[in-house]
């Protein structure tokens, strides 16, 4: 955490987050992160995570789990951040408010160990997963501590948002 506070100093840029997601990854082939003892339910579904610690800056560390029976809910954090990969594959799908209203798939990637997906604060992180043939565990760092934010869901289709805590 210490290392990712002082790639902030200057202020969230994608150059920043990118390094950001690099130095998860590189922290990612250690071992001693992967703890999912306390996993909770995220979203309502399948997927799961666990805080692996939150400063009183807010800064952020999650482990993640996606599952890969059902995508997470489209939803946003209110915060940027950076999702790595750290087993599995993930499709990480981002979206984007359309002009008319409703929402617009910006773009959909698969990420494997190392790739990371980033994201600016609201309304531009706004992104659904899901692991591919198998369950994807990610290390996400968030520049709040989402944890205690209310957020939104969205409904592509029928364009309907709701907001709750997280789940």
């Amino acid at each position: 955490m210490a290392d990712l506070k002082a790639l902030l100093v200057g202020g969230v840029t994608q150059e920043v987050l990118d390094a950001i997601g690099r130095r998860v990854a590189e922290a990612g082939s250690d071992s001693r992160l992967i703890d999912e003892t306390g996993m909770q339910q995220m979203h309502g579904g399948d997927s799961k995570f666990t805080v692996l610690q939150s400063d009183p800056d807010g800064l952020t560390l999650i482990l993640g789990r996606f599952s890969s029976t059902e995508e997470t809910p489209v939803h946003d954090h209110g915060s940027w951040g950076v999702a790595c990969v750290i087993q599995g594959v993930d499709r990480y799908r981002h979206w984007e408010i359309a002009d008319a209203g409703g929402l617009r798939l910006q773009y959909e990637r698969e990420l494997g160990p190392g790739s990371f997906a980033t994201w600016f604060d609201p309304p531009g992180d706004i992104h659904s997963q899901k692991g591919i043939g198998g369950q994807a565990l990610e290390l996400i760092v968030f520049g709040k501590n989402v944890m205690t934010m209310s957020r939104h869901y969205y409904d592509p289709t029928s364009g309907e948002v709701t907001t709750a805590l997280p789940q």
